[in-house]
């Protein structure tokens, strides 16, 4: 069974496993722009989810940082310390999310993949949603109003506001998504007989904050809850792009 550690003191591995069992798990890819990593900051910290289980990131680059957190009281500044991988859960909606920070090692992806199935086996997951994000000038199609594809071999009316791809259309997944997700997708259909779902958003790289809220929301979509009325940001993001206006002259643009 894939290795990871509860959280709390009183809570057993098995413990961990009965509460997962039955829910829907979010799965970021690490890609352009950091989106679906972002798009997991959003979704954890909206979605009312707590840190149930830090996951094994041996396979990661070590990673290691304050914890985030939201400047609204719903959440605090504490004097603990976030790690590469690591699982949200909200008890009540049965949704958990998996929030990766840190880059696999290179020649590990494979066996990254196989930890990350090994674990959503053992957690019996109904459903999984893995996010990803990729080129936009990959877009074969000029408009790009809807940068956004789903995949899934659960297909129902709450997509059609999406451009979905069946999951028979095995040369789709590997064109429209990055490689990674495009295997572990296979690789769960082939292992598990859960509901697999794949959304792809096409950006740009620069600030990408607004390309995490959209795939946020889709995904809130997939997920069938009710969409945030507005995003709670994390004050990690406050620095990630600049926190000063921009320059309104020569002099200030040079000099600061």
């Amino acid at each position: 069974m894939a290795e990871f550690f509860p959280v709390s003191a009183t809570a057993s591995k098995s413990d961990i496993l009965s509460q997962l069992e039955g829910s829907k798990l979010i799965v970021p890819s690490i890609a352009i722009g950091n989106v679906p990593q972002l798009s997991a900051d959003l979704l954890l910290h909206n979605l009312g989810t707590k840190l149930i289980a830090r996951l094994d990131s041996t396979l990661l680059y070590p990673f290691a940082s304050p914890v985030d957190y939201v400047l609204d009281g719903s959440s605090k500044q504490t004097n603990e310390i976030s790690t590469g991988l690591e699982l949200y859960f909200n008890d009540s909606t049965k949704i958990a999310v998996i929030q990766q920070r840190s880059p696999i090692l290179p020649g590990y992806a494979k066996n990254f993949l196989d930890y990350l199935v090994s674990f959503i086996e053992a957690s019996k997951f109904t459903s999984v949603i893995v996010l990803d994000s990729n080129e936009a000038a990959l877009r074969e199609d000029i408009n790009i109003d809807r940068p956004l594809e789903l995949y899934s071999n659960n297909l129902t009316e709450n997509f059609k506001s999406l451009k979905v791809t069946t999951s028979d259309s095995s040369d789709k997944l590997e064109t429209s998504f990055t490689p990674f997700v495009s295997a572990l997708v296979s690789e769960l259909k082939r292992a598990t007989d859960l509901t697999v779902y794949a959304l792809v958003i096409y950006v740009y790289e620069g600030d990408n904050t607004y390309d995490a809220q959209v795939l946020a929301a889709e995904t809130v979509g997939v997920l069938e809850v009710e969409t945030p009325k507005e995003w709670k940001i994390p004050v990690s993001w406050s620095g990630a792009y600049g926190d000063r206006p921009l320059p309104s002259g020569l002099n200030e643009g040079i000099y600061g």
